[in-house]
């Protein structure tokens, strides 16, 4: 997988509410009106920065859920274990180091037992 060029990630690893979002997702799944609701965010501006993040590749959609309106709902994790960012002859380059994908089965299991 190629990693976003600086002019890329750079920006989000200096947006405050991106970041909060980052955090937010370490380790656990969230869809987007949680995630507006737990960080007091409009809910457009979360979609927003979602969307972002996950062009980049550092969050994931985990699943999608049907809902009783028939509405789907997605959510999402943190995929970053971490983000290297090098300055070398005069060059700035990212490189960002995914976490490994988690067996579905294993997830599913680890979400009964909480």
């Amino acid at each position: 997988m190629n990693s976003p060029s600086p002019k890329d990630i750079l920006p989000v690893l200096t947006d405050e509410t991106s970041l909060k979002i980052l955090k937010l997702l370490d380790g656990k799944e969230y869809s987007i009106q949680q995630i507006a609701a737990l960080l007091k965010l409009p809910i457009s501006s979360t979609y927003r920065k979602v969307h972002r993040l996950e062009q980049i590749k550092v969050i994931k959609k985990t699943k999608i859920v049907r809902n009783i309106d028939g509405t789907d709902e997605s959510f999402y994790t943190s995929w970053i274990d971490e983000i290297l960012i090098r300055l070398k002859n005069n060059e700035i380059t990212c490189k960002i180091k995914n976490r490994p994908q988690q067996d579905k089965i294993l997830r599913l299991w680890q979400s009964f037992k909480q």
